[in-house]
């Protein structure tokens, strides 16, 4: 973990800012990341908790340069007087990697932002606003200060006197400081996306105070605010021509009304290095069922943390058995069922709040991303993960067990995907080859000894070369080898059967 903290009275909070922000249900913003407001010792808190980054951004963010949590405390520092108060940042690690990132700033108490009067024609007092915001605005290009991101809902503004306002930036993460010409400081502007009219008062209100003519001063805004906004319409025309369909975005009370119908069951069994991961992913459903069998480790402990999660136990009977044994506990008819290292992305919950879930006969496939080793793998696969348990089950199987498909069954492929930690590190590998194949050879036989050799060689070629695995590296090599030894010992044990069989005789 690495952190800092502004006053020392903040290091214990900010150390255990995981634990806080999940359990806080006070949530300002998701999307692309999410802001909850915390309380700490009678004082609001603003939390950013930023997108988990790409496996690449991983590798900048540990090694080349500053996450954009840091990054944002660290600007704020420089510029105390323009931002709410900092209070500090934490970044947590997976895999010697960047995983979650936390940006902490006291809550800021404004009346609105710049985009109100930009947008309403009658806002009171908009033309004094404008001023003084073009004051405020000199004064950060004063400091060097290059906000890439001053759009309207970055600008807070609180009237602090009669007619009189006070400005603050947020999203700070992305600023340069570098020494402005007078032609950049009015083309910042644009980023307002204002109307002419509005662009006009702005600018009449700034050029004097960087002693350039008033008209030249118009002229380069308005220049480059309709720069600015022909690059975005293009760009927003390309993507929609580019991009798959994508649902529009739901908010978070909409989403959890519209899953509130769907349970998920988990099966679990010592699964302290992945459950909470999994159990923040599902926090927007009404219940999860964790059905745990005789687990050893801190998993219990870990889900008691959850209000959403029912705890039941029970023995393993098979995984099939298990899942609808788990299912019959669950409150409601339709089920997700999920494994205790899987993990739902934010469009794949955006995708399910969509769906009409009034025909029980469809059942709804979902892709599932695997990783090994903390690496993205070739070999995604697809598989029915949600139906009715008054229409359907999972079959008997003890292992590779799959939901049952009626004759008169309609099933639907999602377009969104989940994530699969399917190892974690190679210690696990050895572990579920003996538990797998162990399962997959009870009761069963294989009396050529062909059979083995060949399972084995054709498991390492398919996964490597078939499914492209090659292409990641020693990550592929060793995806390959495991599934060649899962092979491997699962028909030996067969062959063993046999030959014990034989021996009897």
């Amino acid at each position: 973990m690495k952190y800092k903290a502004r006053e020392n009275k903040y290091i214990d909070f900010i150390k255990n800012i995981r634990g806080h922000f999940r359990k806080s249900e006070n949530c300002l913003y998701t999307g692309r990341n999410t802001l909850k407001v915390l309380t700490y010792e009678d004082k609001e808190i603003v939390v950013k908790s930023f997108k988990i980054p790409h496996f690449i951004n991983k590798i900048a963010y540990t090694f080349l340069r500053e996450s954009k949590a840091e990054r944002s405390y660290n600007n704020s520092m420089k510029i105390l007087e323009f931002v709410p108060k900092p209070i500090g940042y934490a970044e947590f690690k997976q895999y010697g990697l960047i995983y979650d990132s936390y940006f902490l700033c006291e809550k800021y108490a404004y009346d609105f932002t710049i985009r109100e009067p930009l947008r309403q024609e009658d806002f009171p007092n908009k033309v004094t606003i404008f001023q003084q915001f073009a004051h405020f605005t000199f004064a950060l290009h004063n400091k060097g200060v290059e906000h890439l991101d001053f759009s309207p809902g970055n600008i807070l503004i609180k009237e602090v006197a009669p007619k009189k306002y006070e400005f603050k930036i947020i999203d700070v993460n992305r600023m340069t400081f570098q020494v402005f010409t007078k032609e950049e400081r009015i083309q910042n502007f644009s980023k307002l996306w204002a109307d002419d009219a509005d662009l006009i008062i702005i600018a009449k209100a700034y050029a004097p105070l960087i002693e350039m003519d008033e008209t030249e001063a118009i002229q380069i805004a308005l220049e480059a605010s309709d720069k600015h906004k022909q690059k975005k319409l293009f760009k927003k025309k390309l993507l929609k021509h580019v991009k798959s369909k994508k649902l529009s975005g739901k908010s978070i009370t909409e989403i959890q009304k519209s899953i509130s119908h769907i349970s998920v069951v988990i099966m679990a069994k010592n699964a302290e290095e992945t459950i909470a991961q999994s159990l923040d992913s599902l926090e927007l459903f009404d219940e999860v069922l964790l059905y745990l069998n005789n687990s050893t480790d801190n998993t219990e402990e870990i889900a008691k943390k959850y209000k959403n999660v029912k705890i039941v136990e029970w023995e393993f009977l098979g995984f099939g058995k298990t899942k609808n044994a788990a299912a019959t506990h669950s409150k409601h008819e339709w089920v997700l069922s999920l494994d205790s290292d899987e993990i739902l992305n934010k469009s794949l919950l955006n995708e399910l709040a969509h769906l009409d879930f009034s025909d029980t006969t469809k059942l709804y496939k979902l892709k599932r991303d695997n990783y090994f080793l903390g690496n993205a793998t070739q070999n995604s696969n697809l598989i029915v993960r949600i139906y009715n348990k008054n229409y359907t089950q999972f079959d008997d199987s003890i292992v590779h067990e799959k939901i049952i498909v009626p004759k008169d069954a309609s099933v639907v492929t999602l377009n969104n995907s989940f994530k699969h930690l399917y190892v974690l590190n190679i210690n696990q590998t050895l572990k579920k080859i003996i538990h797998y194949t162990d399962l997959g050879s009870e009761g069963k036989k294989t009396c050529f000894f062909s059979v083995v050799i060949a399972k084995s060689v054709f498991a390492f070629f398919k996964t490597y070369i078939i499914q492209g695995n090659f292409m990641k590296g020693w990550v592929g090599y060793a995806l390959a080898v495991n599934s060649a030894n899962k092979r491997h010992y699962k028909y030996l044990k067969q062959f063993i059967n046999c030959q014990e069989e034989k021996n009897k005789q």
